[in-house]
């Protein structure tokens, strides 16, 4: 069974995971413009670095997820 904090964490993941997402598809967005590279160089940098750290944080946050939901339904 899954304690209360589990049970919240499980509620909150698949916000989580949508706001990494959003956040994940503005990078691409502005990385996508040419004059970034040009213009901004340190912007592109640290944007490249920032999806890097969303592409982990997702995996752990997908990892956790089923973690949580193969608990739940195995002791339900």
């Amino acid at each position: 069974k899954l304690s209360y904090q589990e049970m919240r964490e499980l509620e909150a993941l698949p916000g989580k995971i949508e706001n990494l997402e959003q956040e994940q598809a503005n990078i691409t967005l502005r990385l996508n413009e040419p004059i970034i590279y040009r213009d901004f160089p340190d912007e592109a940098t640290a944007l490249q670095a920032r999806f890097a750290t969303i592409e982990k944080e997702l995996a752990d946050c997908l990892a956790r997820w089923e973690e949580l939901e193969s608990k739940s339904a195995a002791k339900t």
